[in-house]
């Protein structure tokens, strides 16, 4: 099997840190948060119409601002992962101002709390 990325790549992922996990074939629950981010993009995909590669990228860009830094997460206590990633106290958070946040027609909304 030939690895799909150069030595080059593979060393800088070394060298910062970064390991390959992988899991075994067919068993999509061994890497739940990829599989959960995919089943949300798809929910909310199949709601909006995009025309061209342009306005997907575009898209795509806000759906991952909607997905990390708006959408409270159950599992987290109400936080949003960027909150969670960045060890940032959500209760701290809260006092800040805080904005409404839509995007794709009212399919992405919720309150943004800025870093």
């Amino acid at each position: 099997m030939k690895p799909c990325f150069g030595r080059l790549f593979r060393l800088s992922l070394w060298l910062v840190g970064i390991r390959h996990q992988r899991i075994e074939p067919h068993c999509p629950w061994q890497n739940g948060r990829i599989e959960r981010f995919f089943g949300t993009l798809k929910l909310k995909l199949d709601q909006w119409a995009v025309t061209d590669v342009g306005e997907l990228q575009t898209s795509l860009h806000v759906f991952r601002l909607w997905y990390n830094h708006v959408r409270p997460h159950q599992n987290l206590q109400g936080s949003t992962p960027a909150v969670v990633w960045s060890s940032k106290d959500f209760r701290q958070r809260c006092s800040q101002k805080e904005f409404w946040f839509e995007a794709w027609d009212g399919l992405l909304a919720g309150y943004y709390l800025p870093a």
